[in-house]
């Protein structure tokens, strides 16, 4: 089995009857978060795609085509993965001229968005873009969508990549 479904399928192991987890973050503070994997992609939509799409990345598509990960029921934040149809869209929006090969498939703590690349960097391709839409005040993390998706559901929903050391 591989890591991405390894990933999800222990996450919804430990999921409540109402698709809720018990999670611990920063300062001491506890609550159920949602966590929601919508239906696979698509065939057709999978095809939309304009861009080498990552093989881990694809596999998650075509597992979930999106979701909400470690969400507040009430209050949100969490992340919002993307569908593809909403990856094209946020990518298509005016005035903000991603390059080339960086397409938004993630967005969450008030303006975060996660890019994924096509091009393989050292041990990955994701970035991590902050409000403003400002690529020079990007953020490489050095790693796979895979790694990235293992890493939030350890870490419970928080911002791991801000902790204070460099992610080989």
């Amino acid at each position: 089995m591989s890591k991405i479904k390894i990933t999800i399928e222990a996450l919804k192991s430990r999921l409540d009857s109402n698709g809720l987890l018990e999670v611990q973050q920063e300062e001491g503070y506890v609550d159920k978060m949602k966590v929601v994997f919508n239906p696979p992609a698509t065939k057709e939509e999978l095809q939309k795609l304009t861009f080498a799409v990552p093989k881990d990345y694809e596999e998650f598509l075509r597992l979930h085509n999106g979701g909400l990960l470690i969400t507040h029921p009430e209050y949100g934040g969490g992340f919002e993965l993307f569908t593809v149809d909403e990856v094209l869209e946020h990518r298509a929006i005016p005035g903000y001229d991603y390059p080339d090969n960086w397409f938004p498939i993630a967005y969450g703590y008030d303006g975060c968005y996660l890019i994924v690349t096509d091009k393989m960097v050292g041990n990955g391709y994701l970035y991590v873009m902050d409000t403003g839409y400002n690529f020079e005040d990007n953020m490489f993390i050095g790693m796979t969508f895979e790694d990235w998706l293992e890493k939030i559901i350890i870490a419970q929903g928080t911002k791991f990549w801000e902790w204070g050391f460099i992610i080989p």
